[in-house]
């Protein structure tokens, strides 16, 4: 299957495109579109698309920085230009950036589609014979490439199993296997110690025969073992995991580490890695350097992995306002309406918690380094030992918030704004559908300087401002995909995007699925109820 990405900034034309690629025969997939350069960058980085068709005038980004950019980090795509301009020296610029066909508007169908076919039999062709057909990439990189394209949808999906073994085939690697694990690596070396980083990896994992492997843009590590043989699968894990650690502390580089549970179909790795990445994402944040196996945790589910936790903003408004003398009943309120039946559950909830605390602490305390408090925190308490029980566990919930409340009561003057941004979130949570509400408008009404604004809200509410607009969207099309039928175009439009595809790109990078996944989810978990 190829996917087509397609970036147009007129809408008519954007849809008469789409409606093109959608209406072929053959094993094509229109996989999204965008109307501008900047957009089409964020959104391809996700899908990975096999074949880019774009406009060159666009407004934010042109056609032309767009394919720069893209071709930087997917030296596999190709790319077919449409435009109205003919001009030679377009053409030539085109022909300089590695670009594959240029068309001119208007495009007809059969065109577009003889167009599609020839470049997927380049794509095809350079698949068999393991090459690239732009100059300046040596096989080495070419295969690489090829290799990281792979596991980025094995990993985190964009294309089905029948695909995902023919690719694997053509690059000669063997994927199936009885059993699958994943392993998350993340790391704290600084920009000085990232090359270095790099090459060690690279030299461990030759060394070692290694399993398959992703370095994402950020410098996560993710490894796929299979084996047939349970018993040998953990060995390889620990063995490997030991060696990387090892090898990398001398160079003062700690490793934060989550073994993925173990599935046993290749359909099921997109799920078990991005399980083993929501936990992972939360100890990296405020404890970093720790190895966990969330095989070791008590019966861990998808819904667990996915657990929301309750100590959302309307809690962080309630603790601001909370006497340290009526903490246990706020904490008893929240727990009493939500279930903590595994030690994850309670584990997940410890570490928002503790966020929030490192959080009001920093705010609270001139010149702090929240990294600094995090690793104190982190290593006066056990977050682990205390979710092991539900006793211990609110014992240290309450702990964390006595300490973050004591913390603001010693310093009242940095929570003079707090009226200030309740009575702005009050606004946002009564506007959030209108398109156009900004920073800009909510900083008049409540009578603020934009760039003042910003800066206090981010620092009382503990998110940027488009962070919490964007979460407020978010739940509330969670809400309409679980209860209603809605169509994902009005679910859009109902909580302020103009744009179902932007709308589902901003899901989908929050939420970890697309909005479709999630309400298909939702739908299976209340019909097992």
């Amino acid at each position: 299957m190829y996917q087509i990405f397609v970036v147009e900034d007129e809408l008519l034309i954007r849809q008469s495109i789409r409606n093109m690629i959608e209406n072929l025969s053959g094993p094509y997939a229109f996989c999204g579109e965008a109307s501008d350069g900047e957009m089409a960058l964020s959104m391809m980085q996700d899908l990975m698309p096999d074949i880019l068709i774009t406009d060159i005038r666009m407004p934010f980004l042109d056609g032309f920085e767009l394919i720069r950019h893209v071709k930087a980090m997917m030296p596999w795509l190709k790319i077919i230009i449409i435009s109205g301009f003919g001009e030679f020296e377009y053409a030539q610029k085109a022909i300089s950036l590695g670009v594959d066909l240029y068309l001119l508007k208007p495009i007809r169908s059969p065109e577009l589609a003889e167009a599609i076919e020839s470049v997927a039999h380049q794509i095809e062709k350079n698949r068999s014979q393991n090459q690239f057909l732009p100059a300046g990439y040596d096989k080495d990189e070419v295969h690489i490439a090829l290799h990281q394209h792979f596991m980025e949808q094995l990993l985190f999906g964009g294309a089905d199993t029948g695909v995902l073994l023919e690719r694997a085939r053509s690059l000669d690697l063997d994927i199936v296997a009885p059993y699958y694990q994943v392993v998350l690596f993340g790391f704290d070396a600084d920009s000085s110690q990232q090359r270095v980083l790099k090459t060690a990896i690279l030299s461990i994992l030759r060394d070692q025969n290694s399993p398959l492997y992703h370095i994402s843009n950020s410098g996560q590590l993710t490894l796929l073992f299979c084996s047939g043989d349970l018993s040998q699968l953990s060995e390889d894990v620990y063995r490997l995991i030991n060696i990387i650690r090892h090898e990398l502390d001398p160079l003062g580089i700690t490793a934060t580490t989550v073994v993925g549970t173990v599935v046993e179909r290749l359909s099921a790795i997109r799920d078990a890695c991005s399980a083993a990445n929501d936990i992972f994402k939360k100890v990296q944040t405020v404890s970093a350097g720790q190895l966990i196996d969330i095989n070791d945790t008590a019966q861990l589910t998808a819904k667990i992995a996915n657990f929301s936790s309750p100590f959302d903003d309307a809690f962080r408004h309630r603790l601001q306002q909370c006497a340290s003398e009526d903490l246990p009943a706020l904490l008893d309120e929240y727990l009493s309406q939500n279930h903590f039946g595994s030690m994850l559950m309670r584990y997940d909830a410890l570490i928002d918690l503790l966020k929030i605390t490192i959080h009001m602490i920093s705010k609270t305390t001139p010149n702090a380094d929240s990294k600094d408090i995090a690793a104190k925190l982190s290593s006066e308490y056990d977050l682990f030992a205390a979710s092991a029980h539900r006793d211990s566990f609110r014992k240290l919930a309450l702990e964390l918030l006595q300490k973050a409340v004591s913390q603001r009561q010693d310093n009242p003057a940095v929570f003079r704004h707090t009226h200030v941004i309740n009575r702005a979130m009050e606004y946002v949570q009564e506007h959030y559908c209108d398109p156009n509400i900004s920073l800009i408008a909510v900083a008049k009404h409540v009578g603020m300087s934009s760039a003042h604004f910003s800066m206090i809200f981010s620092q009382t509410a503990g998110r940027s401002f488009i962070n919490y607009l964007t979460a407020l969207r978010l739940e509330k099309a969670k809400e309409l995909l679980s209860t209603t039928d809605m169509l994902l175009s009005a679910i859009a439009m109902e909580i302020g995007y103009n744009e179902p595809n932007y709308f589902s790109h901003v899901f989908r990078k929050n939420v970890g699925m697309t909005p479709k996944e999630y309400r298909q989810q939702n739908q299976q978990d209340q019909y097992s109820r």
